[in-house]
């Protein structure tokens, strides 16, 4: 067994099948229709948290299956380096990917070691195969396990749940405002029953100045950072321009190119493959051009962030949908774009709308700000409890 690092005196290193084990209790699932069925991809990798998951009956699972007991640690023998371990509170049926474990150890604090990275690295050395990376019983059971007496396991377990509780608070924040924006759109405008009842109506041709979509070509102008921006369809979601996957070019000096570049306040909306997605250009963006899966709407008669959130909206995008040729194209040209029925509230209001849109959103990287720094707390502690430098001479 290969120590991972030093841990002080009074801990010891010990190879898994001295902690734990993998039990088998292996079941029929029509016997268990309404029991919860655990599968690896109800597990969120890295995080320990279970995702939604149903029953049985409801996954329709036939095959023989593993029956699990709360207080075990479901662990994933697929893809390792994912670190897909759940702690359950409650009784199941699991994946046959699934290893259902018990331990003497704090089950709490085993659970903790196996999603650390060290713990996670040493798992997927021993993973077998190519096309699906998998960790047998021999292989997990060999792999090594600090152990601390028996109440710093479970101070080490609290202090990690604790700090995760806080994690988890933020991100349910976070999530609560990626939908503050539907949500607003749709009280302060009325849902699909009301909208159209309660605002006049007007084709979207009608209150654009500007319409136009990308074109092809740019290939040859893509460049390294620095350059232009290039947009395409997966830079533009949920009113939104996403930053995070990129491309560059050095724009052509033509007509064409022209046409392409993005002033702040444009509507960009997809127009092929995945229809109806958004994102107002902001204001401090720089010198940006868009492929010809976009397209600009420029307008003064309508607020843009209302626009986009129309568009995004269920209905706006039932509009959308319904005049993709009745699905023989993934698409839309601009007669089908112009065509689209819109509502027009007051001015005054859309500006209002606007305005909590961009508080929610400040709100939103406020709490992502306050996310990244716990998850660099949790890091450290993490790091530093399973060395026992959280309580020297413990």
């Amino acid at each position: 067994m290969k120590e991972l690092f030093q841990i002080p005196p009074g801990w010891q290193w010990e190879e898994f099948r001295n902690v734990a084990r993998v039990v088998s209790d292996l079941v029929k699932p029509q016997d268990y229709p309404n029991a919860s069925h655990i599968a690896p991809n109800h597990i969120e990798a890295k995080t320990g948290r279970l995702l939604p998951y149903s029953t049985v009956a409801a996954d329709g699972v036939s095959s023989v299956k593993n029956r699990f007991y709360a207080g075990q640690i479901l662990y994933s023998k697929i893809r390792p380096y994912l670190a897909k371990a759940a702690l359950v509170d409650f009784d199941g049926v699991c994946s046959a990917d699934m290893y259902p474990i018990n331990t003497e150890l704090d089950p709490g604090y085993l659970h903790r070691w196996m999603l650390t990275p060290e713990f996670t690295a040493a798992a997927a050395q021993n993973q077998g195969r190519n096309l699906l990376p998998k960790i047998n019983v021999k292989e997990l059971s060999s792999l090594p396990v600090p152990v601390p007496p028996a109440f710093v396991q479970k101070q080490i377990a609290a202090l990690l749940d604790q700090v995760d509780a806080l994690r988890e608070m933020r991100r349910k924040a976070i999530a609560l405002l990626d939908d503050f924006t539907q949500s607003n759109f749709i009280d302060m405008f009325g849902d699909r029953s009301e909208i159209y009842r309660r605002w006049p109506k007007a084709r979207l041709g009608e209150m654009l100045e500007f319409l136009t979509s990308g074109s092809r070509g740019w290939a040859a102008h893509y460049v390294d950072e620095p350059g232009s921006l290039f947009l395409r369809i997966q830079n533009v979601r949920g009113g939104e321009l996403l930053l995070d996957d990129v491309a560059y070019v050095n724009p052509p000096d033509t007509a064409e190119a022209r046409r392409t570049q993005v002033q702040p306040g444009d509507v960009l909306l997809s127009i092929t493959a995945d229809l109806g997605r958004t994102a107002v250009v902001p204001g401090e963006l720089d010198q940006a051009f868009i492929n010809q899966h976009l397209s600009i709407l420029r307008t003064t008669s309508l607020n843009p962030h209302f626009l986009s959130a129309f568009l995004e909206s269920p209905f706006g995008h039932e509009k959308i949908l319904g005049r993709n040729r009745q699905g023989v194209k993934a698409g839309l040209n601009f007669d089908d774009v112009r065509s689209l029925e819109t509502p027009c509230p007051p001015i005054e209001l859309q500006e209002e709308f606007a305005k909590r849109i961009k508080l929610g959103r400040e709100l939103r990287e406020l709490h992502r700000a306050h996310l990244a720094e716990l998850d660099g707390l949790f890091a450290c502690l993490q790091h530093r409890a399973f060395r026992g430098e959280l309580w020297p001479g413990a």
